[in-house]
């Protein structure tokens, strides 16, 4: 029993302990509804406190709207008839410009009509001036003319006489120039006939020159071949004594003697001579003497050399033409 009572004590107990808490929430749900009810209404209450605040506004702004639109009519109201008299005075002052306007206008119309009339008597004064003046001037032009036809007649008299004492100057100054082309045509004549005349002699000379040169280099060509004979004879006679006394019995055979060294001819100095002359000028500087004589088969001693340069260059100009080469070396 005791249990049991218990039991729905404690049941109970839960049941009224439900009940409350739902009491309290529903009253804290009231509360809260309240609440936001209140705050709504607030905020409508500021929300309407707002407009009214604006439209207390809007009215002061069209109060002064409309104050300022009642003075600018006013003010316009005073600037048109400002305007109206201005226009007034300024239609006082056009009319008074015109009759000014009108005083000055027929006074400049008679002061041109005095001042053409002046200018017009000017003009017949001036006019008969300039007539007076022409006429003047073609007689003076007139004088001047014969005065210009006389000194024309004197001038050309001046200059006829000046042409004809030129035209006989020119002539006489042409027959001294032919004179002097003349004269000195045949100086130029007699000079080249003489010139002509006495590189004929030096050719002739020369000629001459070489005639003997060559005859003399005949002789000396005989005396040699003389000379190289007797020797292979001299020669010869002694090799077959040699022979004869050591061997008897064996045939004798005369030896073969050497040919004499010939004397190089003309051609051959002339292509020694061009080796030397590398620019074809027909000379050769004093310094290549030794190497052509060399060339030539001549080896020459320092004395020899200094003797033959100075035989050779006897314009002193340190240059050796061929002609000059060969007639030393054929001499």
């Amino acid at each position: 029993m005791t249990e049991v009572q218990q039991e729905l004590g404690r049941e109970g107990s839960s049941a009224s302990s439900t009940m409350r808490e739902t009491t309290i929430l529903y009253e804290q749900r009231a509360r809260r509804m309240a609440e936001e009810d209140a705050l709504r209404l607030y905020n409508r209450v500021r929300q309407l406190q707002k407009e009214e605040g604006k439209a207390h506004k809007r009215i002061q702004e069209t109060n002064k709207r409309a104050r300022e639109i009642i003075a600018l009519r006013e003010r316009n109201e005073r600037a048109q008839l400002e305007k109206e008299a201005r226009l007034r005075e300024l239609q006082q002052e056009i009319e008074q410009q015109k009759m000014e306007n009108t005083r000055l206008r027929e006074e400049v119309i008679r002061n041109r009509t005095e001042q053409e009339a002046k200018i017009w008597a000017e003009k017949e004064a001036l006019a008969r001036q300039a007539r007076e003046e022409r006429q003047e001037l073609e007689r003076l032009i007139a004088d001047e003319r014969i005065l210009s036809r006389k000194e024309a007649l004197e001038q050309r008299e001046v200059v006829r006489r000046a042409e004809e004492e030129a035209r006989q100057k020119l002539e006489q100054l042409r027959i001294s120039k032919i004179q002097m082309a003349q004269e000195d045509y045949e100086r130029r004549l007699r000079e080249e006939m003489e010139s002509k005349l006495e590189r004929e002699s030096e050719i002739e000379r020369l000629a001459e020159l070489e005639m003997q040169l060559i005859e003399r280099l005949k002789q000396k060509q005989m005396r040699q071949r003389k000379a190289y004979q007797q020797l292979e004879a001299v020669l010869a006679l002694g090799s077959s004594t040699r022979k004869s006394s050591s061997k008897p019995s064996s045939p004798q055979v005369p030896p073969q003697a050497s040919p004499p060294p010939q004397e190089p001819t003309e051609e051959e100095v002339a292509r020694a001579f061009s080796m030397y002359d590398t620019e074809a000028s027909g000379e050769i500087s004093t310094g290549c003497i030794d190497g052509l004589m060399r060339d030539l088969g001549v080896a020459l001693a320092p004395s020899q050399l200094s003797q033959a340069i100075a035989q050779l260059d006897s314009r002193q100009c340190g240059k050796v033409s061929f002609g000059e080469f060969l007639l030393w070396w054929k001499g």
